[in-house]
């Protein structure tokens, strides 16, 4: 009964944390507010249908929403990626959101009291306080073997995943202690997502799972496809299509940290948007 229940509890975790369909870059989409297909008898949506990926001259695009020249972003929508007063505005024939960036007291290396740490929020950018000595009452929460304190953040190996240790937490991770990632891209690249551009992960292909791309990866019109067609849903890229199955490879790439990389693989995987990672 034991053993069984441990596989059952072995498999709700692995379903919770989408390692099946997380290794597509399926969480970019989530962030955009898209639609998911499926084809029958698969667990993992094989495209999806999104608001705000052509080029517009009249909106911006948030998570599925068009907003107007100097509309604003409502902050608990932006939240918890750590742009603050976000706007659209409408330049030309571009637009874009222009935010603010918060400036967190850790991150400008504001000490913390003598004895106390950081307290951390699940949906927050920043530290909302601090807890310290005595910790005699505080939450102790142990996963893969390391303890965390109460307020305290931590990840869960091979997921999409942002958690907080709070009171109450039993070794499930779920709302309020756990959380899937938000990105925020359309915030700050949304002008190279409707040039149809393609998420930039900054790992090795095949690996287990993709959550926010580091960079986003632009056509030059030189691309050309390679490798068998699966089927005829097709990603954009640029001014060109590749079927699903199709790749290609881009080289010296510099993504938005000043990190170079020497080759790039990019392939259609789930339409509409191509998936780039580590060559």
């Amino acid at each position: 009964m034991l053993l069984l229940e441990c596989l059952i509890f072995t498999i709700v975790i692995a379903s919770i944390l989408g390692e099946g369909c997380d290794k597509n870059g399926i969480l970019i989409y989530e962030d955009f507010g898209c639609t998911p297909h499926y084809e029958d008898g698969k667990d993992c949506p094989s495209k999806y249908s999104c608001e705000g990926l052509e080029q517009s001259s009249t909106h911006c695009y948030f998570r599925g929403k068009a907003y107007q020249d100097s509309e604003a972003v409502d902050r608990t929508l932006a939240s918890p990626s750590c742009n603050a007063g976000c706007r659209c505005r409408v330049e030309g024939n571009k637009t874009g959101f222009t935010c603010a960036i918060l400036d967190c007291p850790e991150w400008l290396g504001v000490p913390v009291k003598y004895r106390c740490y950081r307290k951390y929020s699940l949906g927050k950018c920043c530290s909302v306080g601090q807890i310290c000595y005595p910790f005699d009452n505080i939450e102790k929460c142990v996963v893969d073997g390391k303890e965390y304190q109460e307020g305290e953040k931590f990840s869960i190996e091979n997921s999409c995943l942002d958690c907080v240790c709070q009171k109450g937490f039993k070794g499930k991770f779920e709302e309020p202690f756990c959380a899937r990632r938000k990105c925020g891209d359309q915030l700050r690249h949304g002008e190279k997502i409707q040039k149809h551009c393609a998420p930039f992960y900054a790992v090795d292909s095949g690996s287990t799972v993709l959550c926010c791309p580091s960079s986003w990866v632009c056509s030059d019109g030189s691309e050309s496809g390679k490798g068998k067609a699966k089927s005829e849903e097709t990603c954009k890229f640029g001014e060109k299509t590749f079927k699903v199955g199709e790749e290609f490879e881009k080289s010296d790439f510099t993504d938005n940290y000043g990190r170079k990389f020497e080759k790039v693989k990019c392939e259609c995987v789930i339409p509409p948007l191509m998936k780039c990672t580590k060559g």
